[in-house]
This record gives C-alpha cells, sequence and structure tokens, in this order.
C-alpha cells in the first residue's frame, strides 16, 4: 500500500499546484504566458525566407559630399526568376542611436525614411528619381542610403555594432538597427507579401564615394 500511496501523492502534486496558482489568481497569467509561447514558436517556424533574394549593407564613409559624409549603403538584388516589389522600406536604430543631419526621420514612430533607385548595368545607380516602391526583374538591383552621425569614424561606428557583455560575460547583438521592408513576390497568380527585418550587425566597409544626393542626376 505504501508504493499505492507514493505514486498517488505524485500523480496529485501537479493537481494541487494548479489549484494553488488557481487559488492566487496566477493560473490566467500563466495560460496566457503559454499561449504566448505557443504562438510564437508557431509563427517563428512558419517565417518565410527568400534565399534568391539578396540584401547587401556596406558602410562609407569619409565620401567627401557635404550632406552626407557617411552613410549605411542598401543594396537589393533578384536573383528569382520572376519579378518581386519591394514596398515600405524603413530604418530604426537601435536604442541610443541616430541618424545623420539629412536623414528623414518620422517623429511619430522613430523610424527613418528609405527610397530606391535601381542599378544599371554599369554597377552604378541610375541617375533620377528614387521611390519607396521598386520592381526588380531577375538579376535587377536597387540602391539606397541612409545617413549616419557627421563625425564618425571607422572606429566609432565599429564600437557601437559591436556585441556588448552583460554581468561581464553575456554578449548580446546590439547592431546598428533594422531594415524593414515589404517584399511582394508575383510568381504565383496571387501576389503573396513578405515581411522582413534584416537585423544590422555586421557590416562591410563599402566603395569610399557612393553617389549620393539629390544633385547628382
Amino acid at each position: 500500500m505504501t508504493f499505492i500511496d507514493d505514486a498517488w501523492t505524485v500523480i496529485q502534486m501537479p493537481l494541487t499546484w494548479i489549484k494553488w496558482a488557481k487559488d492566487q489568481g496566477l493560473w490566467d497569467f500563466i495560460t496566457a504566458g503559454s499561449g504566448l509561447l505557443i504562438s510564437a514558436f508557431v509563427l517563428g517556424g512558419q517565417k518565410k525566407k527568400i534565399p534568391e533574394f539578396s540584401v547587401h549593407l556596406t558602410y562609407s564613409l569619409g565620401t567627401g559630399h557635404k550632406n552626407y559624409p557617411n552613410v549605411l549603403n542598401i543594396e537589393l538584388r533578384n536573383l528569382m526568376d520572376s519579378p518581386l516589389v519591394i514596398g515600405r522600406p524603413n530604418f530604426k536604430f537601435a536604442k541610443g542611436l541616430r541618424a545623420g543631419r539629412y536623414a528623414h526621420g518620422n517623429t511619430a514612430t522613430g523610424d527613418y525614411e528609405i527610397k530606391f533607385r535601381p542599378i544599371g548595368t554599369d554597377g552604378q545607380p541610375v541617375p533620377g528619381y528614387s521611390y519607396t516602391h521598386v520592381m526588380l526583374r531577375h538579376r535587377e538591383q536597387a540602391y539606397s542610403y541612409l545617413p549616419l552621425i557627421d563625425e564618425w569614424d571607422e572606429q566609432t561606428l565599429l564600437a557601437a555594432i559591436a556585441p556588448k557583455r552583460r554581468w561581464g560575460f553575456f554578449k548580446t547583438e546590439k547592431g546598428l538597427g533594422t531594415l524593414f521592408l515589404n517584399v511582394v513576390l508575383l510568381k504565383d497568380e496571387k501576389p503573396r507579401v513578405i515581411s522582413m527585418a534584416v537585423p544590422v550587425i555586421r557590416l562591410q566597409k563599402g566603395v569610399s564615394e557612393p553617389r549620393l544626393g539629390r544633385e547628382w542626376g
């Protein structure tokens, strides 16, 4: 009988704990938290990836431009066999960081405007207007830039995006910020919209004098 009593006690322990949590008013919080965790897991598992769509991020410091001496370069490339449309691009800096003086920011949301120009066969942006929405056919590219703080040098930039330590041993990837954009796939009869969030954690050095500013072209 002792074994049966012990087994019954073990079986009742979860039920006793649930009753205690319910009496303390904690059960609703526990079930809500469990629902959020399950939802996050399911949604995370259903995230769409677009391996044939490339987002290339670099930095250029000391460009020589009077308004944009330092910039984050953003290049998009469509390697799919069908066209796609880029829409609603914007950039949100990490906490404690900000854009350069002439960046077009949204005071209400704290993010910054991104506009693209197509890239020609010579590898340079096509002269003319820039757009928040742009269509890219197979192997076509688009370019944009975001002004960075004028006074930054390379050491300051790399220090700003370097992993930080918490309590002396935990590393956290702070990064420069996050690039948000929607990619509309036109491959099927019904267009499919995929929202992307690209964290700017690691950057490569880009060209020294990118084509910047409205006065060009």
